[in-house]
This record gives structure tokens, C-alpha cells and sequence, in this order.
């Protein structure tokens, strides 16, 4: 019998209804009938899950109800049977029970938290509250020796590599084979070096019977805030770090665009808590639980979504598990291509050179001179942004496959700039930008050679003299200068040791 196709009709309700509404995942229905809704899980069993059985949908349903109340007690009415009475099938009425489902409070969608992220109405002081409330329901909820248990490194390995495990097959499709593998090791290089912090965790009574699905689109925003839907059919997903908890909001927050909300929530939540250890451990779990959500939508189907999890999984690992990405960006003659060749040599780079991008665009050969003017043709600013936003592109797909990767291009602008800065912070790695200059005479005998030589660059004098007029060069915090009229070497040697440096911070 088609439960969900049954419950479509108004007279499975006892109540007088407005309408109804059908929401689904993959492992539940839920009806919304204008003043309640009913949730109905699906006869599923994906192992970690296990609805299969009526004793089982039955069990959960009685549970989910007892565990929501711990932070909903208005909206989670209770679970009530389906009955078939000879054919006539509805929610609490008479005949044999066939299934049961959890009756609730129906809540406004267009108040759900996610709903309001979108339209930018979630604000410091709502995030303060959230945080407020999560942590007095830490500090209420059940502890004891047995779920301690669940705080211990076997423990939380055994999530993770299960993680691993089921998203093999995903790898060089939603996933990069140097992601997965990155994380992989940050994962068990964290468990390593860390065994200290998760005993002190314990020691501390941090880890209780949390939330265990603790984002935005569990959460109502009215005049109360509602937080709902915990995790019910597995202990193991709710047993956890308080920190879990906190990362997995603190995660979706950052998911939604919003880092400074989600920097609040994780230091309100610290300060209401007093627990000064959370900056140390959030990390770890910001990335289990991207990769969490990563993997929930892989299995769904929904790609675009389960890469943007996985890239933001990849994004909180720390410099040292990615490549780097040089920006060498300066006024036509001042050395680009030389810095970009010798650097990509010593780090086994790939380049992405603005003109031979622009050419392949455009079906032009490389090494085909095109001397239009300033600004027009094959350099007008259309087929300028089409180039920059195709070499960004580029660059991301490479870094994703664990490459170093140089950009070769003027960059005269700084919105540009800050473009490349925003599309690989998605990544979690921050681009390396390196001006080049040079005495303008060394310049102009520079361009003179290269009219004669076949090159890539279609730069003269007369360009550079007008990118001059409008180049807006790097401020201080933006990057670094070289000047490449010293010796060569000894620019790469600089160049290196940023890199170094930056691994060592």
C-alpha cells in the first residue's frame, strides 16, 4: 500500500485541515495540514538506518517524539498510529495499525532558519540565542559511562572511516582523488596528535546526548526559537562531542555565506559554555560534518550540492594538506612570464597565462600576433572578463587535483583581484600575490626584443603606457613586489621561502 499517495487525501485526518503539503527525504514523508504535520518514515534500511519493520517505525516514532521534546516540548504532540479499517485508512482512527507517525505542531516554512539566510534576516542577536540555548541543553543533557565511550578516538574513527569507506566511488566525480585523500590524512594525522585533547574532552564531560542534527533547516525562527528533527535512529550519531554539535551549525553557517555569523555563534556558544577548549577541536569536526553533508547528498543525487560539502570539507583542512596559488600580476614587460616559468619549474606548477587563455577562447592561435589597440578586439573588456573568469576556473579544477598552479596576468584590477580571492577561499587556500616591476627603460628594451621573437604576448610599449595610466597596484596587506631587474634566482629563492613560511605559521 502507497502510504504516502493515502495520505494525500483529507479524509486520512480526523481534524479539519487547510490544505496538504507533502515534504520528503529519503527517509521520511511529512504531511502539513495547515495546523499540524505528520512525519512517516519511510520502510527503509540503509544499515546506519533501520526502518524496515512496523515494530521498528513504531519504536523510532515513540522515540523521536521523547528526544525532540528535550528542546521542543510544545510542538512534538506524540506518535500515533495508521489504521486500515477495511480499506478506509486514516491517522488515529479505527482497524488494524499498518504504521505510525509523529504528530507535530506544523511550523511556517518561510520561518524556517534556512529560508532566512537566504533573505539575509538572521541576525547577531538571533545567533546569540541560538547559542544560549544549545548550551543550557548541553549542560542538561544525559551523561554517563557508557556514552562516554563515544568521545573516544576508536570511536569516532570508526564514523569517519565509515565516511571514507562509503564515498569511494565517488572519488574524481564529486570528490577529487587528492581531496579525498587529504582529508583522509588530515583526519587520522588529527587523531594522532591529539589523543590528549579527546581524553581531556571526556575528562570533561563534554560529550553527552547532543542534537545530533544540528543546522539551519532544523531550526524555526519565531517569537520562540524551535530547534527540531534531532537524530533518532542511531545513538551513535547523537552520542558525541558538545563541539559536534556546535561545528555542524557553525559548518552550515559557513555553507550559507555566513562566516561571521558563524565565528559568533562558535564564540557565544564558548563564552555561554565556558568551554575554552572549543577552538582547539571545531575544526575536526567542521570538516566531519561538511563531509557528513557531502555524502548524504552524494547518495541523493543532488551533485552540485554534495561538491560545494565536499569543497567546503577540503576548505578547513590546514595549508600544509594543499597546493599553493601564485597570482604574478604587473604591467606588460615588467617579467610575469620569466617569474612564472622558473617558479613553475621549482614548484612543478601548472601556469594559466592570461593571452594564451584568451586566444584558445577566441580560436586564435597562440602565437599569432594580435596588435589591436588598448582595450579593443581580441582585448576588449568582454573577452577580458571571459578570460579571467575562465582561468579562475582553470586554477580551481587544479588545485582540486592537489596542483600548484600560477596565474600569469596583469590583474590591473583590484576587483579582480579580490575575485580570485573569493573563488579559491572556497577552498580554504589564500593566493599568493606577486607584482613584478622594473625600471621603465629595461622595460621598453624589453618590448622592442619581444616584437621580434614569436611569443604568446601581443604587449608594446604603447599598451603598457596605457595600463600605467589606470593600474592599481597591490597595497601592502594585498601581496608582495619583486623587482625583476635583480637576479632572477634570487626573486625565485623570495618566492619559496613565502611558501615555506606560510607552512611554518
Amino acid at each position: 500500500m502507497d502510504i504516502a499517495k493515502v495520505l494525500l487525501k483529507k479524509e486520512a485526518y480526523s481534524e479539519d485541515i487547510k490544505y496538504i503539503k507533502l515534504l520528503q527525504t529519503h527517509i521520511s514523508w511529512v504531511f502539513l495540514t495547515g495546523k499540524y504535520a505528520y512525519k512517516v518514515k519511510k520502510p527503509v534500511n540503509f544499515g546506519f538506518l533501520d526502518y524496515s519493520t512496523l515494530e521498528k517505525r513504531r519504536f523510532f516514532c515513540f522515540k523521536e517524539v521523547e528526544l525532540n521534546r528535550r528542546l521542543s516540548p510544545d510542538i512534538y504532540i506524540g506518535a500515533v498510529p495508521i489504521k486500515d479499517n477495511n480499506g478506509n485508512i486514516t491517522i488515529g482512527g479505527k482497524g488494524k495499525i499498518i504504521d505510525y507517525a509523529v504528530k507535530m505542531i506544523e511550523m511556517p516554512q518561510e520561518r524556517m532558519m534556512d529560508e532566512l539566510l537566504e533573505k539575509n534576516k538572521v541576525s547577531k542577536e538571533i545567533i546569540e540565542k541560538i547559542a544560549y540555548i544549545i548550551s543550557n541543553f548541553h549542560q542538561k543533557a544525559e551523561r554517563n559511562t557508557d556514552i562516554d565511550k563515544f568521545g573516544e578516538i576508536r570511536m569516532i574513527k570508526n564514523n569517519t572511516d565509515e565516511n571514507f569507506m562509503q564515498t569511494k566511488d565517488y572519488i574524481d566525480n564529486l570528490i577529487t582523488r587528492h581531496q579525498y585523500d587529504a582529508l583522509l590524512k588530515y583526519t587520522d594525522d588529527f587523531y594522532k596528535e591529539n589523543k590528549d585533547l579527546f581524553a581531556k574532552r571526556i575528562k570533561q564531560g563534554k560529550i553527552c546526548d547532543c542534537h545530533g542534527d544540528l543546522y539551519s533547516k532544523n531550526i524555526c525562527i519565531m517569537d520562540n526559537i524551535y530547534i527540531y528533527d534531532c537524530i533518532e535512529f542511531n545513538d551513535r550519531f547523537r552520542y558525541s562531542d558538545t563541539a559536534s554539535d556546535v561545528a555542524f551549525l557553525a559548518m552550515d553557517l559557513d555553507f550559507h555565506n555566513e562566516k561571521e555569523l558563524s565565528q559568533y555563534f562558535t564564540s557565544s556558544y564558548s563564552g555561554f559554555s565556558h568551554d575554552y577548549d572549543l577552538s582547539s577541536i571545531v575544526p575536526f569536526y567542521k570538516i566531519y560534518r561538511a563531509y557528513v553533508r557531502g555524502k548524504v547528498h552524494a547518495f541523493q543525487s543532488n551533485n552540485e550540492t554534495s561538491r560545494r560539502y565536499f569543497d567546503l570539507s577540503y576548505s578547513y583542512t590546514p595549508k600544509k594538506y594543499k597546493p599553493t596559488l601564485f597570482c604574478i600580476m604587473g604591467l606588460t614587460g615588467t617579467g610575469k612570464t620569466t617569474i612564472s616559468k622558473e617558479l613553475a619549474k621549482r614548484l612543478n606548477s601548472l601556469i594559466f597565462h592570461s593571452d594564451y587563455v584568451r586566444k584558445e577562447l577566441l580560436s586564435i592561435s597562440p602565437y599569432k600576433k594580435e596588435l589591436v589597440s588598448y582595450n579593443e578586439g581580441t582585448y576588449a573588456s568582454q573577452a577580458t572578463e571571459k578570460t579571467y573568469t575562465e582561468m579562475i576556473k582553470r586554477a580551481k579544477n587544479a588545485l582540486k587535483r592537489g596542483q600548484n598552479v600560477i596565474l600569469d596576468a596583469t590583474y590591473r584590477e583590484k576587483k579582480k583581484r579580490k575575485t580570485v580571492q573569493n573563488e579559491v577561499a572556497k577552498l580554504g587556500i589564500e593566493p599568493i600575490f606577486v607584482e613584478t616591476i622594473c625600471k621603465e627603460k629595461e622595460i621598453k628594451e624589453r618590448l622592442k626584443k619581444r616584437e621580434k621573437k614569436k611569443t604568446i604576448s601581443d604587449g608594446r610599449w604603447e599598451i603598457y603606457v596605457k595600463q600605467k595610466e589606470e593600474f592599481e597596484h597591490l597595497s601592502e596587506n594585498e601581496g608582495v613586489v619583486i623587482d625583476t631587474s635583480h637576479l632572477l634566482q634570487e626573486n625565485i629563492s623570495y618566492l619559496l621561502n613565502l611558501i615555506a613560511d606560510g607552512r611554518r605559521n
